[in-house]
């Protein structure tokens, strides 16, 4: 729905408006559209919407501060929730916003002669320089039935020097195979008496009601719950790991044999799909990037939706390839590239690594993105690109930070993950590989240096009195202020333990690094003596 002209004058009577917030109703800063504008995801569960409905964009001006210059004071857009998912009315609005710009989104209702606030969102208008701060958050893996409430905390608790000005939400925003399997007899979660059932032996229908009913379910109960605070405060960016479908996702997973049957993965990827699409993914696009001002530019680039089966299939289609390589090519400011899954990571299939690579072969283990068929491309176009970048990846349950020096400039991963962790699937930080990249491509290899990792905790067995069983990464996300320097962009990097505080309040900070420095590399030029040099080596 584009209203970037449908502006209408703030109504009148809205001072005295009855400001009632309902759970059924969501506003979502759904990130940035081309030119000055946002996007507003706008939706309402379970429910059908009754009476006008109008979205509300107010600038926040500092008291006493004078309204910049073009700047509407208030802008009121009138919306139908025309689109439909299992259980979801919904709808994605186009606004301008002023560069910068700090914005209070509200949505309204007209009924039986009264209004009311259903809903209420801030964000900020896509900045033009790095002339202030440009905070980013970046979270992956949410388990909601281990969370508690924890995650909202944290984030509630963030100083003001941290509240994000975009997310990045990397993939398992939902974990819809643990949700289906945690509707039988569980023994932990994930595994249970519904990963055997017969699934197969009902009709295309009945599977289909039954996949949607508990979908349906998961995704209204994480967005409205865990998820809630989080989505309202900036714009964000969704990508989608291998829960919001099945573990390792498209591959069929050797522990859940209710999906060894191809028809039943059809109808659930289908119906997975079709609520990613409607939560996440309103506009349809897997890739998306935009920049602040000439000085930093973002690529988001989704790698499980068109991923291929089996080992050595393709993480996206061709055309968001060479976006990517296109990106990466043209760079003339540094750039961040995010990710759902680590680049630094390591090749499963390489000679010698047979036991590992039958595991994942037979759905007992994960296809990493070095198991891919496109990774050699992406390590090329990443070692051909003349700028420093940074790299936002999770997924794997652990934090750390990493850099390497890649053909003259400087790449920095920074993993985050899990917000909450799924307790079949701990795990502590990792530092490997040593080398870049794993998998060997060209004459391409250069030493790895690990600089942080998160911190961990013991989880103690039931049964086995007070000895330790195993350790477990904290809980964790990470946020990333840019600022402008004398030498470059400086970036500081904080990684929060979600489920501790310290002496003010504010998250406990797990590990952090404020001495990120990424540069803006100028092209080389070379004396007309080295180039007649160079060409008679030629």
């Amino acid at each position: 729905m584009d209203t970037a002209d449908a502006g209408l004058r703030c109504s009148e009577s809205s001072g005295d408006a009855k400001a009632l917030v309902s759970d059924s109703y969501m506003l979502v800063p759904h990130g940035f559209a081309a030119g000055n504008q946002i996007q507003v995801w706008v939706g309402v569960h379970d429910a059908l919407s009754t009476g006008r409905l109008w979205l509300r964009s107010e600038p926040l001006v500092p008291q006493g501060a004078e309204m910049p210059s073009g700047v509407s004071s208030c802008r009121d857009v009138p919306l139908q929730l025309e689109r439909q998912a299992q259980g979801l009315s919904y709808t994605l609005v186009t606004m301008p916003a002023a560069p910068g710009c700090y914005y209070r989104l509200s949505l309204w209702q007209w009924h039986n002669g009264e209004q009311s606030k259903l809903a209420e969102a801030d964000c900020r208008g896509r900045p033009d320089s790095l002339a202030s701060r440009f905070n980013v958050w970046y979270g992956t893996c949410f388990y909601r039935n281990a969370d508690h409430g924890a995650l909202a905390e944290a984030f509630s608790a963030l100083p003001d020097t941290a509240r994000p000005d975009v997310s990045f939400l990397g993939g398992d925003q939902v974990y819809l195979d643990t949700a289906f399997s945690n509707t039988g007899f569980t023994f932990i979660p994930g595994f249970s008496t519904r990963n055997f059932s017969p699934l197969a032996l009902r009709s295309d229908g009945a599977i289909r009601r039954l996949l949607n009913r508990i979908f349906a379910r998961e995704y209204r109960e994480t967005w409205r719950g865990g998820l809630r605070k989080l989505l309202r405060s900036g714009s964000h960016y969704f990508l989608a790991g291998d829960h919001e479908f099945w573990n390792d996702y498209p591959n069929p997973p050797g522990f859940l044999p209710v999906l060894w049957s191809s028809r039943v993965r059809r109808i659930w990827d289908d119906c997975a799909r079709q609520l990613f699409n409607a939560y996440q993914l309103p506009h349809g696009r897997g890739a998306s990037q935009f920049d602040v001002g000439d000085e930093l530019s973002f690529f988001v680039l989704d790698t499980r939706l068109q991923r291929g089966r089996g080992r050595d299939g393709n993480f996206t289609d061709p055309a968001t390839l060479q976006q990517l390589e296109d990106w990466l090519q043209g760079l003339e400011a540094p750039g961040v590239l995010v990710l759902p899954a680590p680049l630094l990571t390591r090749w499963q299939f390489r000679a010698g690594g047979i036991g590992r690579a039958l595991r994942v072969t037979l759905g007992f283990g994960d296809h990493s993105l070095a198991d891919t068929g496109q990774y050699q491309a992406l390590v090329r176009a990443l070692n051909a690109c003349r700028q420093d970048v940074l790299i936002l990846a999770g997924d794997v349950h652990f934090s750390r930070l990493a850099e390497f020096k890649l053909n003259g400039k400087q790449v920095v991963e920074v993993v985050s993950s899990p917000l909450s962790c799924l307790p079949s699937a701990a795990a502590v930080p990792e530092q490997k590989p040593g080398i870049f990249p794993d998998r060997p491509t060209d004459d391409i290899r250069v030493k790895v240096n690990y600089l942080k990792a998160g911190s961990t905790r013991s989880v103690l067995r039931a049964t086995s009195g007070n000895e330790p069983d195993k350790s477990i990464s904290n809980n964790n996300f990470v946020t990333l202020g840019f600022t402008r320097g004398d030498k470059g962009i400086c970036v500081n990097i904080q990684c929060w333990n979600v489920n501790a505080r310290n002496e003010c309040g504010t998250p406990a900070v797990d590990w952090e690094s404020r001495h990120v420095l990424l540069h803006r590399r100028l092209p080389e030029i070379r004396s007309d003596a080295h180039a007649t040099e160079a060409q008679a080596s030629e």
